[in-house]
């Protein structure tokens, strides 16, 4: 007994989707964590380049050098802070990258096929024998209301609710 079928049949739904809502939050801690890692890591090499920035203009202005200078090297470290920031982006996007591919790799060479057979019965070669199918006491209702409209029908009626009214009046005819 596996498969959504069971879980439905013996009423399981509402703490399988609990149970999978924990184990899918233990399973993406590590993403969860290592994103807050990243922003943290952003944020201090944004703050180094802010604090070296600011060391720059004091020099500039306290020594009297040329504006001109001071705005190339203010630009110079603006792009030095956007590529380290870009390193630790794409360094921690291949480390995940890398991580899953190594994840999936073994998983394949660890989990079994699912194509094993888990019926092990053995049935006679001329199973079954013969077969019949009889219907009795069926009704049919609509909505709430349990009245059985088709009360005094025949049996064979019933399993014409679905078929339009002329081969539904046809079986009729056929089963009286």
């Amino acid at each position: 007994m596996n498969g959504i079928a069971t879980i439905r049949a013996f009423g399981w739904v509402q703490q399988n989707i609990k149970e999978n809502d924990a184990l899918l939050n233990i399973s993406q801690r590590p993403t969860y964590l290592l994103a807050m890692i990243q922003k943290w890591l952003l944020l201090a090499l944004n703050l180094v380049v802010m604090f070296i920035a600011l060391i720059v203009i004091t020099m500039s202005t306290q020594l009297r050098t040329s504006s001109g200078f001071a705005g190339a090297s203010l630009v110079t470290l603006m792009g030095f802070g956007l590529a380290l920031s870009n390193i630790v982006k794409f360094y921690a996007s291949m480390e995940t990258s890398i991580g899953a591919v190594a994840r999936i790799k073994d998983f394949c060479e660890k989990t079994t096929s699912e194509t094993q057979v888990y019926d092990t019965a053995k049935l006679d070669n001329n199973w079954p024998d013969k077969g019949n199918i009889e219907i009795q006491g069926v009704s049919a209702y609509y909505g709430y209301e349990r009245s059985n409209p088709l009360f005094g029908l025949p049996s064979l009626a019933y399993v014409c609710i679905g078929c339009n009214l002329e081969m539904t009046l046809s079986l009729l005819k056929l089963a009286n």
